[in-house]
């Protein structure tokens, strides 16, 4: 059984997900690549030989409840794999095929609060845990027991494994849309499920903006200059307009009944929040310290869209 920290950052709730099935011959194709980007020997550590896969079925066996926050990405296969070093505390790597390099960036950026140290396309180290993006492929690598020499140890086997991933991924296509002015890079979060936001900003307990293994979406926080707090800005792509629509109507509804759709309300922390539907993507802006910052935000992304 797995004892990765970040394994234990579960969402609380039962994530409901569209199942994308892998064909047996395509599974042992993932196999042997993965096998293939994974060293059998890193300086004096050695892989013990008993390599582990599992499939999005299979991951309850391995992770518990924090399956269901990998199962909300597009994850096809994790492979699991211990190294062994005389007098030292066993490493295990965990590799996450994640199907695609933006649901790569989106598990990665579920929780990017630690030390960046330059490995792959994005990587951040506390309290012995590597966690790393790069391609399509997620890795978290940690100490059984950490050590002072722990850290260099994980950080070297990491660098390694991402090195043997020659081609690099895109991050989501969204991103482009977003203000850069005041913009925190690090807080950038993408997902597709509702769970998922909830747990970076609470909107409601209901799936009140229709969020789905088919829809994709941004949230993205900018500090107020000379003042305390945050305000949140989140983007949604739909498949198409009507179902944008719908989702926008919804939202109105049921978190800001008495405002128009061109409208900011205040809210009950004394902050505004404001929503527009444009094309087949809603915006939201949460916790602003005025309605024209709500309305800054909101143009800068639609002359984005635009621009594109």
């Amino acid at each position: 059984m797995r004892v990765c920290l970040f394994s234990f950052l579960v969402i609380g709730v039962v994530l409901v997900t569209t199942e994308f099935p892998v064909l047996s011959a395509e599974k042992d194709g993932r196999k042997t690549e993965m096998k293939r980007l994974l060293p059998l020997k890193v300086g004096d550590y050695k892989a013990d030989g008993k390599d582990e896969f599992y499939d999005r079925n299979a991951a309850f066996r391995y992770m518990d409840g924090a399956a269901e926050l990998y199962r909300s990405y597009d994850f096809k296969l994790l492979l699991v794999r211990r190294y062994l070093k005389a007098g030292h505390p066993p490493l295990l790597v965990e590799l996450f095929d994640m199907g695609s390099s933006e649901d790569a960036f989106g598990i990665f950026s579920y929780q990017t609060e630690e030390e960046e140290v330059g490995i792959g396309q994005g990587a951040d180290y506390g309290g012995g845990l590597l966690r790393f993006w790069k391609g399509k492929y997620f890795a978290n690598i940690f100490a059984e027991r950490e050590t002072p020499s722990t850290r260099k140890d994980i950080l070297t086997i990491g660098e390694t494994i991402a090195k043997n991933i020659k081609k690099e991924g895109s991050k989501p296509k969204l991103i482009q849309f977003l203000p850069e002015e005041g913009l925190s890079q690090e807080t950038i979060r993408y997902f597709h499920l509702h769970q998922v936001l909830n747990h970076h900003y609470f909107i409601s307990h209901e799936n009140i903006l229709n969020l789905g293994a088919r829809t994709n979406a941004i949230l993205a926080t900018y500090p107020s200059p000379g003042e305390k707090g945050k305000t949140f800005l989140l983007l949604i792509q739909y498949p198409d307009q009507k179902q944008a629509e719908k989702a926008f109507q919804s939202f109105l509804k049921v978190y800001m009944p008495e405002a128009s759709s061109s409208k900011a309300v205040k809210t009950e922390n004394g902050k505004w929040a404001s929503a527009r539907l444009h094309q087949k993507y809603v915006l939201v802006v949460f916790d602003a310290p005025s309605v024209e910052k709500t309305e800054q935000l909101i143009e800068a992304v639609v002359k984005k869209i635009h621009g594109k």
